[in-house]
């Protein structure tokens, strides 16, 4: 049993308080390889990369894997202790490079998927933003105008009951959230809480999510061509580092949060227990693009699996990068129609009445 000056509740902390990023995570890698081929001990590089942080939970972990190191724990059993830091594969891949002595290299390649990652959530923040933006200013401009513009200017006429319909509907609209603000805030929280519980708790909830996620178009190309990479990038890396294929498959299992994907991991693997090979286990799955299945085929029979999952990983990254593209330039029209109508039908609302109004002063 391993001994850890990090206690549980030292854990919790970091995960709920000082959780390191994903940035601090890609310089962990990247300093730590460059220190092994600078032929530094790993307890003297772990040293170096702590005096030189400035992340207080990375440096709690790092503290952490000095600590087992002078225990003489090899570096993945001592990751093995920040579970919740660290994934499987890249636990998994650093065990194998320690007993094949190629160390230095797998923690360059960590760092190089580690990058790739960073960039490919920063291209969807960045694609994300303006239709969040567009959104949150909408929601504020329809909120003032319901709360305070349509009131002040409907008083103005003496005669309500002769007002238009529509105007007495934003008048309605306007009392009710003047009147239920707070509980339509609750519900909103709410719903947010809940929606989370449920993913996370109750399975038919997450599989029906899951599933539209993987069908709606536009959406499951994104979807599908993230999981495609991440299928050959990960394979491709563990077929590298020597993990047996059933092992790999149930890293990646793990790994995958969408259900489908995670089942398909679990009958890829039993599939090869029964003595099937990849291509035949993937063989009809909409999960998987028929020319990934091919390649996969090609590369059993030619024995060089590991260099076509390779240059297919590349081959979908890049294409992930283009559907992200595609995605947004599809959302954001959209978008603006419907915020259009909303405006538009507050905005009738007010100048209706004001347009009555004048024709009676003619």
């Amino acid at each position: 049993m391993k001994v850890s000056k990090l206690w549980s509740l030292e854990k919790l902390m970091i995960q709920k308080f000082f959780a390191p990023k994903l940035k601090e995570k890609t310089n962990f890698f990247r300093l730590l390889a460059l220190a092994q081929r600078s032929w530094l001990w790993l307890r003297d590089a772990l040293i170096s990369i702590k005096k030189s942080g400035k992340d207080k939970g990375m440096i709690m972990i790092i503290e952490d894997l000095i600590d087992q190191l002078t225990q003489w724990y090899t570096l993945s059993k001592a990751m093995i202790n920040h579970a919740y830091f660290f994934q499987n594969e890249e636990i998994a891949l650093i065990e194998s490079a320690e007993t094949m002595g190629n160390l230095p290299e797998i923690l360059d390649e960590i760092a190089l998927e580690l990058e790739n990652t960073q960039r490919i959530n920063a291209k969807i923040s960045k694609a994300m933003t303006y239709p969040v933006l567009l959104i949150g200013f909408a929601f504020i401009a329809v909120v003032i105008l319901l709360m305070f513009v349509i009131p002040t200017i409907v008083w103005m006429f003496p005669n309500q009951e002769s007002l238009p319909s529509l105007t007495k509907f934003m008048m309605w609209a306007s009392g009710f959230l003047k009147n239920t603000r707070y509980i339509i805030a609750i519900v909103i929280i709410g719903t947010i809480i809940l929606y989370n519980f449920l993913y996370k708790q109750v399975l038919t909830f997450k599989m029906l999510v899951d599933k539209i996620m993987i069908t709606i178009p536009a959406v499951s190309g994104v979807v599908k061509t993230y999981y495609m990479y991440r299928f050959a990038k990960l394979l491709s890396q563990l077929y590298n580092a020597w993990v047996s294929p059933i092992v790999s498959l149930e890293l990646m299992g793990n790994t995958f949060t969408n259900f489908f994907y995670r089942k398909k991991m679990i009958e890829i693997k039993e599939n090869l227990n029964a003595g099937f090979t990849f291509s035949e286990s993937m063989e009809w799955s909409s999960l998987f693009d028929p020319i990934l299945v091919q390649i996969v085929h090609v590369g059993e029979d030619t024995g060089n699996i590991s260099e076509v999952l390779k240059k297919m990983a590349d081959f979908y990254r890049d294409m992930l990068q283009t559907k992200i593209d595609i995605l947004m330039s599809l959302i954001e029209p959209i978008l603006m129609v419907f915020i259009a109508i909303i405006v538009g039908i507050i905005v009738g609302s007010i100048f209706l009445p004001m347009a009555e109004l004048v024709n009676v002063i003619k």
